[in-house]
């Protein structure tokens, strides 16, 4: 299986993409007691393209899990509107895969199992995918571990298979809810890398929760910060580090240009003192 040839990205241009993801003034409440709700999304609007990458960054508790699951259509919005590839989403998506900060694999099937799950939910022929499930395993490092049970991986391998999980049955969204939060630094780089190899590889709609600055430039072509509760978007920042990108791309001068843009946004938003 062959990556993306190596070289520069060609440039983006936020004039010229046709939106795949359109977040239409997308508000979310939640019924604490009888007389009392919960704003926990303020009229978020933005806009992905077709095969790129979204990083969201914000606060705990300013609804970025929330946006995801209106994303995917398992939650419906007190207000506003996702519409994906031209059509409202007024229901759980077919063409989502999901990946969780828990692995929640199943700990009676092997790995291989593990990954064709979805397939076998949506009913789609086993021999047409099991060759997918297991280039997509050999892409993460994890060839040889197919027979191998989920008690036997680490906590990174587990989150591998996750990953594999959600991508065997090529869905053109992939949403990712801070998917590297439980495991060591070391082992969140090399996920952050191994994921970079997939996307390549597979290009995908993605949009990626996470609380790490630092993770969200490495990883995306553009950046959407949330502000504290109630979720509004205080800015969006386009990414124009090069690609491909390895852990040394943090050392670029554009990398830290939008670090610092990013907590200068949160820093004015009163989120950091």
């Amino acid at each position: 299986m062959k990556l993306a040839p190596a070289g520069p990205a060609p440039a983006r241009s936020a004039s010229n993409r046709t939106p795949f993801v359109e977040l239409k003034d997308l508000s979310m409440e939640y019924d604490l007691t009888a007389d009392a709700r919960l704003l926990a999304l303020d009229r978020v609007a933005c806009s992905i393209a077709e095969s790129e990458f979204c990083a969201i960054v914000g606060p705990s508790g300013c609804g970025k899990s929330t946006l995801l699951m209106l994303t995917a259509g398992l939650y419906h919005p007190s207000a506003g509107q996702v519409v994906i590839d031209g059509r409202p989403v007024i229901g759980p998506w077919d063409g989502v895969g999901m990946v969780f900060q828990r692995d929640l694999l199943l700990e009676w099937r092997t790995v291989l199992e593990n990954v064709l799950l979805p397939v076998e939910v949506k009913r789609l022929p086993r021999s047409e995918f099991e060759g997918r499930a297991r280039s997509l395993l050999r892409l993460v490092g994890l060839a040889g571990f197919e027979g191998a049970y989920p008690e036997q991986l680490s906590i990174g391998m587990r989150q591998r298979v996750g990953i594999c999980r959600a991508l065997v049955h090529d869905p053109v969204l992939l949403l990712m809810d801070e998917p590297f939060a439980s495991v060591d630094l070391l082992t969140r780089e090399k996920l952050g890398l191994d994921l970079l190899r997939l996307t390549a590889e597979h290009p995908k709609t993605v949009l990626f929760v996470t609380h790490s600055v630092e993770e969200a430039v490495l990883l995306s072509d553009e950046v959407v910060v949330l502000g504290p509760r109630p979720g509004r978007i205080l800015r969006r920042l386009e990414n124009d580090l090069p690609k491909p990108r390895t852990l040394a791309s943090r050392s670029d001068a554009r990398f830290h240009r939008l670090v610092d843009e990013i907590r200068g946004a949160f820093q004015a938003a009163g989120v950091l003192s």
